[in-house]
């Protein structure tokens, strides 16, 4: 049988790595999902109010006027079950949908977890679209819900 002198150093050291990347969420590990939304909805109308939540997580009412922007990043949990939804509300229209969760949402990875995801959402005055790139051109805007 074969000595091997490092074996016994070795468990723990992989140990503590699975932990430090667990702990920190390490992005080249545990790359952020970032969720923006834009108001571009018509001036002159009432505010759009952006609630998003998840299981741990309530992130308050957020107001947006026309052409402002709301966004928030997060790392999904180890288990991969994070869900955050949001709550949409402007006048007398409302909506709420998910906004991540595995792959029943509209965000989601489409294949391997190796770069930030960006998210973003244009909230108009008959519908939201959805872009998932960093910066988005209008172009890039897909239709998502209606109101």
């Amino acid at each position: 049988m074969a000595y091997y002198p490092c074996t016994k150093f070795q468990l723990p050291l992989l140990i503590f790595f699975v932990n430090l990347v667990i702990m920190t969420n390490a992005s080249v590990f545990n790359p952020a999902i970032n969720e923006i939304f834009i108001n571009n909805i018509s001036r002159s109308t009432p505010p759009l109010n952006v609630h998003c939540l998840s299981r741990d997580d309530d992130l308050g009412v957020h107001t947006l006027e026309p052409g402002d922007k709301y966004d928030f990043s997060f790392h999904e949990n180890f288990l991969s079950t994070t869900h955050f939804y949001c709550k949409l509300k402007w006048g007398r229209n409302s909506s709420i949908f998910d906004v991540y969760y595995k792959k029943q949402s509209l965000c989601y990875y489409k294949f391997f977890k190796v770069t930030d995801l960006y998210c973003t959402w244009s909230v108009q005055d008959y519908a939201i679209y959805l872009a998932l790139v960093k910066n988005p051109s209008p172009s890039d805007f897909k239709f998502a819900y209606t109101w």
